[in-house]
């Protein structure tokens, strides 16, 4: 996947800035925590209307007159640089959907000086980067941030308060830190974790982390599915360390295979279906995400894991890097199709990641 150095410093400045605001809290403080706020949902806005990636008929009816014409030209025009998914991604998706919409920002004027910031720092990287396309693309995110925020945004609010208010009472009961921390034997060390509601895109990218303790989500999913998958990805979070390494060597390995099968899908399916593995042991049954992985050869993998963990292998890191070597010597697994990851809305979502969002940035696509 190509990144450009603009979308590496906003990953920088994005982590770094999260984890110093998170660096004080203690492990008791802990909380999982659904909100909903203007800057992930002008991002799925933008991304929707243009359809970069998402689509919403209902909601597209309702607000394409709230952004020119002449400005999601400009957007669709550079759709290839800024949709995402399969754990691949434009050049500017990693600035203008990851690190736009886990930001904080109050104002056009306010989303200006960050977007300055990040050019500056990019600039400064490498002198003499053509700028042209991204400051394209950031005029128009400029340009239309204070009429979303006054047209759409309290409506689109509104619209989300009955499902987080659900959630998050529903979260308070919920022990997932300290089941996933006592299974796989890892500590969270990020602080509060954060759902990100947005109202735009229901067939789109869900599930994409901003930041080490930050994800996103259309909102009005079906509740079962939602709270297996806030668990779900709670442990890709927590593994996450430990597996991304091997992901990378495991990717090269699969990669330089004597076979004409693409396999480059399964460190991907691996991960999934060892968090869809360790859902299902923390909760006593079989959890929706693992029922809507089948792609990801969850079943598979499962059994796989069945047979390390009966063999005393535990830990998250092991069971993966082995699961992945006995799964590539079944003769039946160098058939499969590539795959990619069944959301319940049928969006496009991003698979694995390259920086941080390569991961579960595979959203819907």
């Amino acid at each position: 996947m190509k990144k450009s150095i603009l979308t590496l410093v906003a990953f920088a400045i994005t982590i770094l800035t999260a984890s110093a605001h998170n660096a004080h809290k203690q492990h008791g403080s802990i909380k999982i925590v659904a909100e909903t706020r203007p800057e992930i949902n002008y991002v799925t806005h933008l991304y929707t209307l243009a359809e970069l990636g998402f689509k919403d008929d209902e909601y597209s009816a309702k607000y394409i007159g709230t952004v020119a014409k002449a400005d999601l030209d400009t957007l669709r025009k550079y759709k290839d640089l800024l949709s995402f998914g399969r754990g691949e991604g434009g050049m500017f998706a990693g600035m203008f959907f990851f690190a736009v919409g886990g930001e904080t920002f109050s104002d056009s004027k306010a989303l200006q000086d960050m977007i300055d910031r990040y050019r500056k720092m990019a600039e400064e990287q490498i002198p003499g980067q053509d700028m042209t396309i991204p400051n394209a693309i950031a005029k128009v995110f400029v340009n239309n941030y204070d009429r979303y925020l006054k047209e759409v945004y309290p409506q689109a609010k509104k619209d989300m308060e009955e499902r987080k208010n659900l959630l998050n009472k529903l979260l308070q009961k919920n022990s997932l830190v300290k089941d996933w921390e006592a299974a796989t034997g890892y500590k969270w060390k990020y602080g509060d974790y954060h759902w990100l509601l947005f109202r735009a895109g229901k067939n789109g990218p869900s599930y994409n982390n901003l930041n080490e303790n930050t994800n996103s989500v259309y909102y009005n999913q079906s509740l079962d599915y939602q709270l297996a998958m806030f668990s779900h990805e709670f442990g890709i979070f927590l593994m996450q360390e430990s597996i991304d390494p091997i992901i990378k060597e495991m990717r090269e390995y699969t990669s330089k295979l004597n076979t004409t099968s693409d396999l480059t899908f399964v460190p991907w399916s691996a991960f999934e279906s060892l968090a869809c593995w360790f859902n299902n042991k923390i909760n006593g049954k079989e959890m929706a995400d693992f029922k809507s992985f089948g792609e990801a050869d969850v079943q598979t993998f499962s059994k796989i894991y069945d047979e390390l963990s009966a063999k005393g292998i535990k830990n998250p890191a092991e069971l993966y890097r082995k699961g992945i070597m006995k799964y590539l010597e079944n003769e039946k697994s160098v058939g499969r199709n590539k795959s990619r990851r069944l959301r319940e809305s049928h969006e496009p979502r991003l698979g694995e990641p390259v920086a941080d969002y390569e991961r579960h940035n595979e959203g819907s696509v």
